[in-house]
């Protein structure tokens, strides 16, 4: 019975990462291919260690200098955490820290070239599997992060590109509104050392695009991909030599919260986003039943209602959902004096 049960939950489990993948995969940090010191790296993410170094000439010789990730497993947030840092690259150039769940690719020994740009390897041509497929459409993504920066008015970057089934390309000098192929959204962050040696929690809202750029309130698309970099500087040459940034707990909020509730075109008194249910006072003999609307705060989320009616107590069930889930608010109509709160 037990191997029975194992299996059917297995197949759940493989079954909703396969089709409705709504976090990234080890977005906690908790899971490591290798944590040798100064070259870890945490389990579906990627960096100079396993980059695809293209340099030509004399500048090939560079390579071997840059399969180090500078990364180190460390104690985070919650459990462990993933540490960055800068450091000098064969004693010549400074080069950020930086994380990918995309594959780097190297090919000119101007570390602020275009030709230098994490992608997403869809096809797997490098063979390290470099690519997060993603169903979800978040409204914005959170995360925490701790500084040591040698010069705290330096700002740190993370960029999270939502893309269709292409090898879509992050280029250090692109910005939120760059216009690519594929591209569904993306959130842009920056942020600066508040020099005090706490964790801090960051919030980014993603912005929704279409291929030519246009800002769109709500997209049909499914992304089939998220690319997401971490840089101890948003400036590829910044900082210095040193600079630490440590990552943890990636969380992708998917907002679930009405606007307003109305009833028969009137706002809801006292109406609350975080309470989810109320009582309404109504004529209830008129045989004339409240009519009620509502909307909801992100514009990916789905709303249905279910009437008031007898047969359900007079109670009107506005469910909210979202990619990762639902949530319902309830209004029960009696024929109390007064609005309470549950």
């Amino acid at each position: 019975m037990y191997r029975i049960n194992a299996l059917i939950i297995s197949m759940i489990c493989v079954s909703a990462w396969g089709f409705a993948q709504t976090q990234m995969p080890n977005s906690n940090f908790e899971q490591w291919t290798t944590t040798d010191a100064g070259n870890a790296i945490p389990k579906y993410w990627h960096s100079f260690g396993d980059a695809d170094c293209q340099l030509s000439g004399l500048s090939a010789w560079g390579c071997p200098f840059v399969r180090s990730n500078h990364s180190n497993r460390v104690a985070g947030h919650r459990g462990y955490g993933c540490e960055i840092y800068a450091k000098y690259v064969a004693g010549i150039v400074n080069v950020n820290g930086v994380i990918t769940t995309g594959q780097m690719l190297m090919a000119s020994s101007e570390t602020d070239n275009d030709e230098n740009y994490n992608y997403s390897d869809i096809g797997n041509r490098c063979g390290n599997k470099a690519s997060i497929s993603f169903t979800g459409r978040p409204d914005s993504v959170y995360f925490w992060c701790k500084f040591e920066m040698k010069k705290p008015s330096n700002f740190a970057s993370a960029k999270f590109h939502l893309h269709g089934n292409i090898p879509y390309k992050d280029i250090s000098r692109h910005q939120s509104t760059t216009a690519q192929k594929g591209k569904i959204a993306n959130a842009f962050c920056e942020f600066a050392d508040p020099n005090d040696g706490k964790w801090h929690q960051y919030k980014f809202k993603f912005t929704y695009y279409d291929e030519s750029n246009r800002i769109l309130k709500s997209t049909a698309n499914k992304p089939s991909y998220i690319l997401a970099s971490f840089s101890t500087n948003k400036i590829t040459k910044g900082g210095s030599s040193g600079d630490k940034l440590i990552i943890d707990d990636i969380e992708m909020i998917y907002n679930k919260r009405l606007s307003y509730i109305r009833i028969d075109g009137m706002d809801l008194p006292n109406f609350n986003s975080n309470i989810m249910h109320y009582e309404y006072q109504a004529n209830l003999s008129s045989g004339i039943l409240p009519s009620v609307t509502a909307s909801a705060q992100s514009q990916n989320a789905r709303i249905s209602i279910t009437p008031p009616s007898k047969e359900n107590g007079y109670v009107a069930s506005i469910i909210v959902r979202h990619d990762d889930g639902e949530q319902i608010y309830t209004v029960h109509f009696s024929g109390k004096s007064d609005i309470v709160e549950k």
